[in-house]
């Protein structure tokens, strides 16, 4: 029961995300690797599949987040206090910035 009210909350803070940044989840899938279908399932609005840890890795690094800013509030607070000051994170998220182009 909790892991379900778990994956429900997770799923709602990152379908605001989305939302907030008008990102699309077929772009999220694009970006992350995720098969779309998969993306759908765990995202659903109603009965949401738990994201497991490398999802949810993949889904904070094409956001330009930390795993941290997917959690719940009271969750997020708890491991934010625990993460050390030297904790790097990506400047621009990999939906937000441009493709890298090889030059010749």
């Amino acid at each position: 029961m909790a892991d379900t009210l778990l994956s429900a909350r997770v799923a709602r803070q990152v379908r605001a995300i989305l939302a907030q940044r008008k990102i699309t989840q077929e772009r999220l899938a694009e970006a992350t690797g995720i098969p779309m279908r998969t993306l759908a399932r765990r995202l659903h609005r109603t009965h949401p599949s738990a994201l497991s840890i490398e999802e949810l890795a993949l889904i904070a690094d094409a956001l330009g987040l930390g795993i941290v800013d997917l959690l719940p509030d009271a969750i997020a607070k708890t491991a934010a206090a625990r993460t050390p000051p030297t904790a790097a994170r990506p400047a621009a998220s990999a939906i937000e910035r441009p493709a890298a182009v090889a030059v010749r």
